[in-house]
């Protein structure tokens, strides 16, 4: 078990114990980001590389400068800062729904785009011009 500090919340430090069996839970409850923000986001984005341009600078930096497995390893290390914060974001009611609708809604958005792509030659993002 690790224990950690929390941030201070009405004058007072949250203490947050993690537990192996909290993990799993936590790795549950986020189950659909992992499945569109990150796994489905990548794939399609390796595919659709080839196809297409990636317009986020953020991932475009890091696929020039050091390729597509680092775009990888940086999305598992947001799903770790996002185990680490989860406690913290939970304190408000709602707020922790609203993170991870938002969070796997910007990877379906995503996957969808790159799928696109793939199979269209088209972009969504570009044809809604948000690009």
């Amino acid at each position: 078990m690790l224990k950690t500090k929390g941030c201070l919340e009405g004058g007072f430090f949250l203490e947050v114990s993690y537990t192996r069996s909290s993990f799993r839970t936590y790795l549950y409850d986020i189950r659909f980001i992992i499945l569109f923000y990150v796994i489905g986001d990548w794939a399609s984005t390796f595919y659709a590389l080839p196809l297409g341009k990636e317009y986020n600078p953020v991932p475009a930096m890091i696929l020039e400068n050091y390729g597509i497995y680092h775009l990888l390893l940086i999305k598992i290390a947001f799903i770790f800062l996002l185990f680490y914060v989860a406690p913290i974001i939970k304190t408000s009611n709602g707020r922790w729904e609203l993170t991870k609708h938002i969070i796997e809604s910007i990877g379906v958005l995503v996957t969808v785009n790159n799928l696109m792509v793939v199979w269209y030659g088209i972009s969504l993002i570009e044809t809604l011009g948000l690009v």
